[in-house]
């Protein structure tokens, strides 16, 4: 008879080898809640291509972006995250390559040089650096172990987030730049650092908010204080946020119908297609409405928290956690900032705004979700042998 330890060995021995047989394995539910929030996001973008002018619609371009990131996302299931760990340092690096030719070649869209363009196709390297550094720290907190209680090894896991949010704060990108700070604070958690340690890098955070200011750029400035009283610049830099908050409260309890916007479809709202897509949703399909997405969003992120926390290893735990950090981060800003409780920053909504390399970064980080999943499926497989 053969032990299950062995099976595990011989399961070890394979890390590396493709196997699409773990499509099968991966969490239905988890794989359920994302495929219903596919189909809103499409059915939102299918509603604003109505008054986009557009060769080609949103929600057609936006079913590519699928495709491809479904694509991606079913590779990281059909190898072991173990694998694909392994090889963070090189796509670590690879993306800070790209960030560096961002500064060189890169091109300039609303006074945001952020794109890189290979022939016709432009991808945003900035969004392929939020699961790479997932990755990136999950192999150094899997290296150094329980070291990570020594401030040296915590604060060199600042050096690795440090290096591509200076690069992406230089584009100027802050939305994105903010993201890899939760991302790195959840991660240190997890991985077991001490919590004085944290505590005190917060408050020396605090601490140089006055510098930080001074390093923002005119327009950051004034979102922040245009943010705190919409009201007195309403035609001007007040706009996007009262115009917003009109067109959410405009939804009432059921919304004015599918494709029956009129804050979003008159042009009364900028970039309803992007950033501020969850407004037309709620103009659309109302409180009602935004309520479901918000229900179906919250049942993703917990599914994948449930996940994160029942891999049978810290390195799927770290790549869960860190998935789950980057999609709620987007989740919750966005929608604060669609109806007013923070200033007006570039953060797209998962599944539903319009955006290529976001979209696909999002279908990777479900991907890398699903394979924490499977993972603990082998293992429950070898202890039934």
């Amino acid at each position: 008879m053969i032990s299950a330890t062995h099976d595990i060995d011989i399961m070890d021995a394979h890390i590396g080898v493709f196997n699409y047989r773990n499509l099968f394995r991966a969490d239905r539910v988890l794989m359920g809640l994302a495929l219903a929030l596919v189909i809103v996001g499409v059915l939102t973008l299918y509603s604003a291509s109505r008054s986009a002018y557009s060769e080609i619609p949103y929600y057609v371009k936006q079913l590519v972006f699928f495709g491809v990131g479904a694509v991606l996302a079913a590779l990281i299931v059909s190898f072991d995250y173990r694998f694909l760990i392994s090889f963070a340092p090189f796509f670590y690096v690879l993306c800070l390559v790209l960030l560096i030719l961002v500064e060189f070649f890169g091109i300039t869209v609303k006074g945001g040089q952020r794109w890189l363009g290979v022939g016709p196709l432009t991808f945003q390297p900035s969004e392929l650096t939020k699961l790479a550094l997932v990755y990136m720290l999950a192999w150094y907190f899997h290296i150094i172990q329980h070291r990570i209680r020594s401030l040296p090894f915590f604060l060199l896991a600042f050096v690795i987030a440090g290096i591509p949010i200076v690069f992406i704060l230089r584009q100027p990108n802050l939305g994105t730049a903010a993201l890899l700070v939760p991302v790195l604070f959840v991660m240190l958690y997890v991985a077991g650092c001490k919590r004085w340690h944290l505590a005190a890098v917060i408050l020396a955070g605090l601490a140089a908010i006055p510098v930080a200011w001074t390093q923002l750029e005119d327009y950051q400035k004034e979102r922040v204080r245009t943010f705190g009283n919409p009201a007195a610049d309403a035609r001007g830099k007040g706009w996007q946020t009262v115009q917003t908050m009109i067109t959410v409260g405009s939804g009432g309890m059921w919304g004015k119908g599918f494709r029956e916007g009129t804050q979003t479809h008159l042009s009364f709202l900028p970039e309803h297609h992007t950033d501020f897509i969850f407004a037309l949703l709620a103009e659309e399909m109302g409180f009602q409405g935004a309520v479901v997405v918000l229900a179906l969003f919250g049942g993703l992120l917990w599914r994948g928290i449930v996940l994160a926390r029942g891999s049978p290893e810290l390195q799927g735990t770290l790549v869960g956690v860190g998935a789950v950090t980057i999609l709620a981060f987007h989740v919750f800003v966005n929608i604060a900032i669609t109806i007013g409780l923070m200033p007006v920053t570039g953060i797209p909504l998962p599944f539903l705004s319009y955006g290529g390399t976001f979209y696909v970064t999002t279908m990777m980080c479900v991907g890398a979700m699903l394979s924490v999943n499977v993972r603990r499926g082998l293992f429950s497989e070898t202890d039934g042998a």
